[in-house]
Order: C-alpha cells, then sequence, then structure tokens
C-alpha cells in the first residue's frame, strides 16, 4: 500500500488511529485478508493472531484487518504490539457498534482476493489460507469452507486427528444454499457443511462486494443472516473435510446466554430478516428450496424460544419464551410443520404444555 493509497484510505474510512504499517504492500499481491473483531478478547487474542502469523503462505500474500470495537480490557495494546511489528497487521477502531458492524469495518477496507473472518477466540491451522485458496481456484468458488474442531476454555486444541479417508480434493456443490439447509444429509462434511458460522471459510472479496453483502447489526445470529444470504446468491461452494480451524467454547461467549430474552429476540429478528430476504430474492425458487428454506426459518425462531439444551435461565424465562412463540404461531409466522419430526413434536408440546 503506498503513502498515497494510504491516505486515500483514511479519508475513505474516517479510521486514522493505530494503523502501522511493517513495508509496502501492493494491492494486487494480497490472496487473503483475514477479519477479526475485537472486543474484550484479551485473554486469547495473542494465540488467535499468531495462528494468523504462522500461515503457511507467501509473506505478502495476507493481510489481518482487526478491527477493535471500543475494548477495555486492554487487549487493544495486544493489537498495537502486532501491528507495530508486523505491518500485515491493520489495526482500525469502531467504537462498540457489534461484532456485525466490525466485520463490515473490515470488509471495506480489505484488499484480498478473498476474506476470511475469525473470531479474536478461535484459532487457524498453518494450512488454513493455502489450502483454502487452493480450493477455490480450482473449483472457482464463490465460497469454500473447511470442517472445525471444538476445544473449551483456556487451554490449546487437542492434537489434530488424522485425516483418515480426507478427499485431497476436496467435495464441490454447486447448489450452495441447498447443501447449507441440509439437502445432503448423510454426509461426513456435515461439520463444515450444515452450519451458519462464518469463521471456517473463505468468500470471494469480488463476490461480496457485488452483491453488497454486509453483516446485519443483529447482535447476536448475524452471522446466520449472512450465511443465508450468501448461500443464496453463490453458485459454487468447495469444502475440505480437514480440521483447519479450532472453535474455542467458554462461559463468556456470546452464546453463552441460550436462554436469555435477548437471545430469543435476536433470533426472531434473523428469522423476520432472513423471510424478508427470500420474499425480496428476483429470481424463481423452487419446491425443494422453498421447503428448505421455511424450514430453516422456523428453526430459527425455535432455537431462540425452545433451544435444544437446557441449562441455566431455561426455567426463568420459560413463560415468556412460550407467550412470544404462541403469538408467532397466531401469526402464522411460526409453523411447527415446517420443521422436522422431532423439533415439531416437542414444539406442539412446549405451545400446549410450556415444557
Amino acid at each position: 500500500m503506498t503513502k498515497s493509497s494510504l491516505a486515500n484510505f483514511r479519508l475513505a474510512t474516517g479510521q486514522s488511529r493505530r494503523i502501522f504499517l511493517h513495508k509496502p504492500m501492493q494491492r494486487d499481491e494480497l490472496m487473503f485478508s483475514v477479519a477479526v473483531p475485537v472486543r474484550n478478547g484479551k485473554k486469547y487474542l495473542e494465540t488467535c493472531l499468531e495462528s494468523v502469523r504462522r500461515q503457511d503462505v507467501a509473506p505478502n500474500s495476507w493481510q489481518c484487518i482487526c478491527v477493535d470495537d471500543g475494548s477495555t480490557d486492554g487487549g487493544e495494546k495486544i493489537l498495537d504490539k502486532f501491528a507495530s511489528a508486523d505491518g500485515r497487521f491493520i489495526v482500525l477502531k469502531n467504537v462498540g457498534s457489534g461484532v456485525g458492524a466490525a466485520r463490515n469495518v473490515a470488509i471495506k477496507a480489505a484488499s484480498g482476493k478473498f476474506i476470511a473472518f475469525l473470531d479474536c477466540d478461535d484459532l487457524l491451522e498453518p494450512q488454513f489460507l493455502g489450502e483454502l485458496g487452493e480450493l477455490a481456484e480450482k473449483f472457482s468458488a464463490e465460497i469454500v469452507g473447511c470442517c472445525h474442531g471444538n476445544f473449551f476454555g483456556y487451554g490449546k486444541p487437542p492434537p489434530r486427528a488424522a485425516e483418515g479417508k480426507c478427499n485431497p480434493d476436496g467435495f464441490l456443490f454447486t447448489e450452495p444454499l441447498k447443501s447449507l439447509l441440509g439437502k445432503n444429509k448423510k454426509t461426513s462434511l456435515a461439520n463444515g457443511l450444515r452450519n451458519y458460522f462464518v469463521w471456517g471459510r473463505l468468500f470471494r472479496r469480488e463476490f461480496l462486494l457485488k452483491n453488497n453483502l454486509l453483516f446485519s447489526p443483529i447482535a447476536i445470529g448475524e452471522d446466520t443472516l449472512f450465511s443465508l444470504q450468501t448461500f443464496s446468491l453463490a453458485s459454487r461452494f468447495a469444502i475440505s473435510e480437514k480440521i483447519l480451524c479450532w472453535h474455542r467454547r467458554h462461559g463468556e461467549s456470546t452464546m453463552g446466554s441460550y436462554h436469555s430474552i435477548d437471545y430469543m429476540e435476536n433470533c426472531i429478528a434473523v428469522a423476520v430478516a432472513a423471510s424478508e430476504w427470500f420474499t425480496g430474492l428476483s429470481r424463481e425458487t423452487d419446491g425443494e428450496t422453498l421447503q428448505l428454506t421455511q424450514r430453516a426459518i422456523n428453526k430459527i425462531v425455535y432455537e431462540g424460544c425452545i433451544r435444544g439444551r437446557r441449562g441455566v435461565g431455561y426455567w426463568s424465562n420459560l413463560a415468556t419464551r412460550r407467550r412470544r412463540l404462541k403469538a408467532l404461531h397466531k401469526s402464522g409466522f411460526f409453523d411447527p410443520k415446517a420443521l422436522f419430526l422431532r423439533h415439531r413434536i416437542r414444539s406442539e408440546i412446549f405451545l400446549k404444555f410450556g415444557l
């Protein structure tokens, strides 16, 4: 990035705080932009950024855009340390507007051919960018992903399991939305295929910009909506069955409040936004896609109001969630019949008895 382009970049984005350049980097050299929203993630942040630094691709082929979303725990000092030591790390400031808005800042600032989204408590395997980039080019895919592993707390991921019968050539799906929504149910790729997380995937930046695809300001579930939107417009989705990223589970994460009223209302907001999105699509929707879409939208409401696992807060908010679900059912927005049998039965029991 030249001095003039840096000046233009600052003017265009309004971001003049904490941008450090170790050496000039031309836009046309960049293959990958890794977007990392950061809000009070000091505990895990350094390990996360080190996993980006360890990528086994050409040194000048990537940049990491860290968006400080109003951190108050000292994590911003870690960002400054990485950015001052390595010009591939760029730090931008966002004023506590949420993870979706932070990712949008990164999308607009990115110059890589592909964009990867990484939460500040998760990790990448060193082969993540290289292998997924090769897969994307091989299949000319707008979106490419991998399988992921889960680990808990402050520790490190377990040693990566043997790949077994892993197909080194990857897999291509030419109906991305149907695959995301569960058409291919019996597959060893379910871990990387049928989830709405945006981490563990690469998106072509040109594809996102062409379709004006940005994240919603919805606080929880913004990645669900983004996945539904991107997969509905993509024509080719490629995937590796290798575990190339790791998701850290801990009690401080946003998803730790499954049974709060905020969680419920955000799920409903995502379902409403998804319904409006698919209603507004200009192209014809075949019957199978329509059925899968309706099931997905109803499942989002189910997740918010009922949620499969019982835990802290389940019983205290039970009556409120039941009233909300009954109102959505009465309005015609929620239809248990659209769900899989086990979810349908539980929804009907919940509506009738609240259990």
